[in-house]
């Protein structure tokens, strides 16, 4: 009889477990449309509907375009589990490259593919060398960083800011902006859902030994992913220079934290794996820009509006981040 009454207790415990690992399962992909939708709800409330003009949405379907297209790239970087900190640096020297050879006379077509190039490169030194030398890809993108800053710092040595006479009114149609968000987001959804590409770089990410072990080649895709985090990158620079038609040695400055917080907020794992989703660029980057272009029309000092950030950006990980015995998925 005792026996039987202890087999019924652990069949309910189980069956209770079963239960709320299955309401996780169903409602944690929900939360950052949950947050979208409440942070669009309270800055509508708190602006007074100035958050929907038509001034205001241009505004953030343009600031929301350039961070979601490289945050579209970077969910192959963040599927391994890894970080890359030369992003800004990269759209930087991307953009003074391009208005250079615009002024040299050059059409916009020659400027993105010597900005592709360079970006391209970013990615091929971020992923081959931390797989040769066995670093974290954190390591290898400080470096980078710190050149392309170095970089940035001695094209601007003569002027701080470098502009061109280009015509950018196609970039900066709303209509043009969301196309192009919309044939990227259709091209990386294929390739992150449907393709050894999206399928590998989620394996890889969830437990290299295994997939390594199991035929993947780690070393190739880990390059793949941030090649194609290099091209976004490039794509990306061109809206960011069309914003203002120039570019100085601050531009791009910050833009790795822009894209981890946009990721983080937008619900993918900091550890990477199979439960990382391209959706997450998409959601965490509109929340992001809505959540800095709300907090500022709400009436909150420029100077406050990082710390608030921070706040919101520390809750959210610790809330989507915490596990039994720790607060972070590693």
């Amino acid at each position: 009889m005792e026996n039987k009454n202890i087999n019924i207790n652990i069949n309910n415990n189980i069956n209770k477990n079963i239960s709320i690992n299955s309401i996780k399962t169903i409602t944690m992909p929900l939360v950052p449309y949950l947050g979208l939708m409440l942070v669009i709800l309270i800055f509508y409330i708190t602006t007074d509907g100035k958050l929907f003009s038509p001034y205001n949405t241009r505004i953030v379907v343009q600031q929301a375009t350039a961070l979601s297209i490289i945050c579209l790239g970077a969910v192959f970087v963040y599927s391994l589990g890894e970080l890359d900190v030369s992003i800004g640096a990269c759209v930087g020297i991307c953009t003074l490259l391009e208005i250079n050879i615009i002024n040299m006379g050059y059409p916009l077509i020659v400027g993105f593919i010597a900005a592709l190039v360079l970006a391209l490169s970013f990615g091929l030194i971020n992923g081959a060398f931390s797989s040769w030398l066995g670093l974290p890809s954190i390591i290898t993108s400080l470096f980078l960083m710190f050149v392309g800053g170095g970089v940035q710092a001695l094209i601007t040595l003569k002027s701080n800011t470098i502009t061109t006479d280009y015509d950018f009114t196609l970039w900066k149609e709303t209509w043009f902006q969301i196309l192009m968000l919309v044939i990227v987001s259709l091209i990386v959804a294929y390739l992150f859902n449907y393709t050894r590409v999206g399928k590998y770089t989620k394996s890889i990410g969830a437990n290299k030994v295994a997939a390594s072990q199991s035929g993947v080649n780690v070393f190739k895709y880990r390059i793949i992913a941030f090649l194609i985090m290099g091209f976004n990158v490039a794509l990306a620079s061109i809206f960011i220079l069309s914003r203002s038609a120039s570019s100085s040695k601050a531009t791009g400055g910050g833009m790795h934290m822009d894209v981890m917080i946009a990721l983080i907020v937008g619900g993918m794992p900091l550890a990477g794996g199979m439960k990382s989703r391209f959706t997450s660029a998409l959601l965490g980057a509109f929340i992001y820009v809505i959540l800095t272009n709300g907090l500022t029309l709400s009436g909150v000092g420029i100077t406050y509006v990082p710390f608030v950030k921070s706040i919101i950006f520390i809750v959210i990980v610790i809330i989507t981040g915490r596990k039994k015995g720790g607060i972070l998925p590693r």
